[in-house]
């Protein structure tokens, strides 16, 4: 789920700046996202609880979209600069 979510979040990034963006940005917020869900669920009084492997797993799955992305934008944007010189 996370590596679909990241990755989404990576090109609506990408299409509204016209330009690569920080896969930091992009990878940071989506760890955040797998944080901030993990807290609630501790504080939450509901039937689920935190594990750090879930996290583990919302991080992995951020840092595969973020390695997609990373060769998706290599080749968009190299061809850009490609066209204009």
């Amino acid at each position: 789920m996370f590596a679909g979510w990241t990755f989404l979040v990576g090109l609506f990034r990408a299409s509204n700046t016209k330009r690569k963006p920080s896969l930091w940005k992009v990878f940071s917020l989506g760890c955040f996202y797998g944080l901030m869900i993990e807290f609630l669920q501790f504080v939450v009084p509901t039937n689920r609880s935190p594990e750090t492997l879930d996290f583990v797993a919302d991080a992995l799955g951020a840092l595969f979209a973020i390695f997609v992305l990373h060769f998706l934008f290599k080749s968009m944007f190299s061809t850009d600069k490609a066209n204009t010189a």
